[in-house]
């Protein structure tokens, strides 16, 4: 997990989702010195994660330059943000969450969850990355992205099919939503400044970001009208705007 940019000191650490890697950023936000984006664990060449997702965080934590600050995470790599925030508040001033989940506060809806995440893994480890691929971009969540330009969709399908299927499976062990502590209560005592984005069509994570505005008012949340679970992908124009804002 290189943490290295263009400048010694960046502000902004880039967490991109599942099956994502640093560079699905360059359309929204293209190369600065000021920030530093990162392949997750289990993610194109890094080591596939070997603990909790507790665990993960701090290791990530405590390789983090001194200099940042600042936090954006997208769907997976939101979660890996919220993390960080739970376990150091006040080290970070900022951050921006894009499409992700809080966390499961309800057993049932956690065992469910391992279930589906045991299946993927079965999946990955059976029948390999092609498969894998196949059947997770098929799901109802990213339907919104069949309207993209197939170029578009070609280079997700590349970047997605570059990855390890040992690496993805032990990503979903350990910082998929089944194993991610709740960490809504800690959202709602977090000092810093929390911006929220949703895309219009993406129902389930519109509800959550109002739950996640009823519970801490001052978050700013932004819905992208139009657009799925995946603004970096469906809109990086719109996402790009919000962010420099």
């Amino acid at each position: 997990m290189a943490l290295t940019s263009n400048s010694s000191a960046p502000r902004t650490l880039l967490l991109h989702g599942f099956t994502g890697c640093a560079a699905d950023w360059a359309a929204c936000l293209p190369e600065d010195a000021s920030r530093v984006a990162i392949d997750l664990p289990g993610h194109r060449h890094e080591p596939a994660p070997i603990g909790t997702f507790s665990e993960e965080v701090a290791m990530l934590l405590a390789r983090l330059p001194a200099s940042i600050d600042s936090l954006i995470g997208y769907s997976m790599g939101g979660r890996v943000a919220l993390g960080l925030l739970q376990a150091a508040p006040e080290r970070f001033r900022a951050a921006t969450i894009i499409s992700a989940d809080p966390g499961l506060t309800d057993r049932e809806l956690r065992h469910q969850r391992r279930a589906t995440d045991l299946g993927w893994i079965q999946l990955l480890h059976t029948q390999g990355i092609e498969a894998f691929v196949r059947a997770w971009e098929r799901q109802p969540l990213f339907a919104t992205q069949q309207t993209l330009p197939p170029t578009t969709l070609e280079r997700q399908r590349r970047i997605r099919l570059s990855h390890r299927p040992g690496g993805l499976a032990r990503c979903l062990a350990s910082l998929g939503l089944a194993e991610m502590p709740s960490t809504w209560d800690d959202l709602d005592r977090y000092p810093g400044d929390l911006t929220w984005i949703v895309g219009g069509e993406d129902r389930k994570f519109i509800q959550i970001a109002r739950q996640v505005a009823e519970r801490r008012p001052a978050t700013q949340v932004h819905l992208i009208e139009g657009v799925g679970h995946n603004p970096l992908l469906e809109a990086p124009n719109a996402l790009a705007q919000l962010l420099s804002d």
